[in-house]
């Protein structure tokens, strides 16, 4: 005899059902991921925030092994958390330096647990925007402008730290900084 045969029973089955859907979402969860394995999540966001790095966008943005499913991800929300690297710009598709960069994230960080040190704001794409920090302590956002990866970000950031470490590699002719011409918009001398 199957138990829900009743329409009581499917009354209250259908019932539980809704209400883990709503208030389940709201707590810690740990999902299902076929090819990569369990991916733990949560609406809230722990600063900093570790997790395995899972994808590689570009030179400043990562994704993690991590669900997060908070309002101010937006579209993103329950998908894995992508990183907006924090006072830095690096090159964008087609441009000069855009691979060199990629590939330096992806050395660097692939396949490793990282920390995200933030402030819990995300940016119109729903990335959270924050430092990445790897497992060696260094500080990937600030590795990416000493090696002319990427500039200072300074239309967001008013970070003089990151403003020096650009100035020096500009001076040493490091990455985008070792060409003439425009690889931001700005002309390179």
């Amino acid at each position: 005899m199957h138990l829900l045969n009743t329409p009581a029973l499917r009354k209250i089955a259908y019932y539980l059902f809704i209400l883990t859907l709503t208030f389940g979402s709201a707590s810690f969860q740990i999902i299902p991921n076929q090819k990569k394995g369990l991916i733990q999540g949560s609406a809230e966001l722990p600063n900093p925030l570790r997790a395995e790095v899972i994808g590689i966008q570009d030179g400043d943005t990562i994704e993690l092994k991590y669900i997060y499913s908070g309002r101010k991800a937006g579209r993103r929300a329950g998908k894995p958390i992508r990183i907006r690297l924090l006072h830095i710009n690096c090159p964008e598709r087609g441009r000069p330096f855009y691979q060199s960069a990629k590939q330096y994230t992806s050395q660097k960080c692939f396949r490793q647990t990282v920390r995200i040190k933030h402030t819990g704001e995300f940016d119109k794409y729903g990335r959270l925007l924050g430092e990445v920090i790897l497992s060696n302590g260094q500080n990937l956002n600030k590795e990416l402008v000493k090696r002319g990866l990427a500039v200072h970000f300074k239309k967001y950031s008013r970070n003089t730290e990151y403003a020096d470490l650009e100035v020096q590699a500009k001076k040493k002719k490091l990455g985008i900084w070792s060409q003439s011409g425009s690889v931001f918009g700005q002309v390179f001398n």
